[in-house]
């Protein structure tokens, strides 16, 4: 009886220490959640879908009552941040109700939606007429700048003072902090 107590416990504790591991979506999840390409294919079989997507802000715009947002998707993480890289998979537009400043929600900033479809617009991208979803955003999350640390191994640590180097780095350079706008 003892044994079986302990491996209860072993299995509580172990299901809730991975637990805390995996990522803790910041927006609801859209399940299905259909790809910007195929919306923009047949927009009348989506109209009121829910979604999630998220990518890199292009453009903020305010009218009267609400703000609209030209977003290039990127594929989310299972936390529904936009992954990044040069990878595409389309654009759309997110209309928020009230006022969300440009200077904030400026361009190269990562932003995830999760809201309905709405309809479509047809906008030029340079000479292309491009179609683009828009959808209705209910919630939104704009992503915090990500920085970048570019620390090739270098021990930095200024307890021991300057000349202090553990083996191998003896030699002295000191390590780059690099913040992207993406």
């Amino acid at each position: 009886m003892n044994s079986m107590k302990t491996v209860f416990i072993i299995v509580v504790l172990g299901s809730t220490v991975l637990g805390g591991c995996s990522a803790k979506p910041v927006l609801p999840v859209a399940a299905p959640n259909p790809p910007v390409a195929a919306v923009q294919q047949d927009i009348a079989a989506y109209k009121d879908t829910h979604i999630t997507w998220g990518g890199v802000i292009l453009e903020t715009n305010n009218a009267d009552n609400q703000s609209e947002i030209v977003i290039i998707t990127k594929r989310i993480t299972a936390s529904t941040r936009p992954i990044e890289g040069d990878q595409t998979l389309g654009r759309f537009i997110a209309k928020v109700d009230g006022f969300l400043d440009p200077a904030i929600y400026s361009k190269g900033r990562e932003m995830s939606v999760y809201g309905t479809i709405s309809g479509q617009e047809t906008r030029k991208v340079d000479d292309f007429d491009y179609r683009y979803p828009v959808v209705k955003v209910n919630e939104h999350y704009l992503w915090p700048v990500r920085v970048n640390y570019n620390n090739d191994g270098y021990y930095d640590n200024y307890w021991y003072g300057p000349y202090y180097r553990p083996y191998p780095y003896h030699y002295q350079h000191r390590s780059i902090q690099s913040i992207q706008k993406h």
